[in-house]
This record gives C-alpha cells, sequence and structure tokens, in this order.
C-alpha cells in the first residue's frame, strides 16, 4: 500500500515539474525571439509609466509591440505556408 502511494506521488510531482518546465522553455524562447529591443522596450516602458511618463511609456511600449508583431506574423506566415 505505501508503494502505489509513494508512486502515485512521485508521477504527480513529475507531471507538476514537467510543467513548470515547459513554461520556463517557453517563456525562455520568447525572450530569446523578441530580443533586446522588446525586453528594453516593456521594461523603459513601465520604467516611464511609474515615473509619470506616459507619453514616452506609449512608445516604448510601441517597441515592444512591434517585437511582438512581428513574431506572430512570422508564425502566421509559417503555418500558412506549409
Amino acid at each position: 500500500m505505501a508503494q502505489k502511494r509513494v508512486k502515485k506521488t512521485t508521477k504527480k510531482v513529475a507531471e507538476k515539474v514537467s510543467a513548470v518546465k515547459r513554461i520556463i522553455n517557453a517563456v525562455k524562447a520568447w525572450l530569446l525571439a523578441n530580443g533586446v529591443e522588446g525586453i528594453l522596450g516593456v521594461i523603459a516602458g513601465v520604467i516611464l509609466w511609474i515615473f509619470g511618463y506616459k507619453i514616452y511609456a506609449g512608445f516604448a511600449f510601441g517597441v515592444f509591440a512591434t517585437r511582438n508583431w512581428d513574431l506572430i506574423k512570422g508564425l502566421v506566415l509559417k503555418l500558412l505556408n506549409k
């Protein structure tokens, strides 16, 4: 009885670890694909927004959105060309 409980617990833990690994790998892939411009755009946007420079923050978020739009557009075009 004790072995069954250990196997079930081990299986649940392995599933949770696997899910966390998938999430971490997805975030790392997004960061690599987004590049320095996108990451700095969102960081600069947040900092500028906090200090009250909302117009400049909008420009920074625009850079971030443009980088993500390029990623999404490339993904859609790749799927359509298959």
